[in-house]
């Protein structure tokens, strides 16, 4: 599926876009392009917000303790 939409940039969000298509990008694919690197730093994000929690959860802390200790991971080093 294929959509199409307006956006009215500012002097700023200009600036951005010619230096993504500075390499000879088309708007299109530079603006795909954006879209794309904000939507991995948004999982990204979401992956570290969520690993920090875990990190602070004595459940989850237990479950990998037990988990290396059943495979012996402190045997490795």
């Amino acid at each position: 599926m294929s959509t199409s939409f307006t956006v009215r940039l500012d002097d700023d969000a200009e600036r951005k876009l010619a230096a993504l298509m500075s390499d000879g990008s088309s708007r299109n694919s530079a603006i795909r392009y954006a879209l794309d690197v904000s939507y991995r730093h948004l999982v990204n994000e979401q992956m570290r917000e969520e690993s920090a929690r875990l990190l602070q959860d004595p459940e989850d802390l237990a479950e990998v303790n037990a988990a290396r200790e059943a495979m012996g991971a402190g045997d490795a080093w």
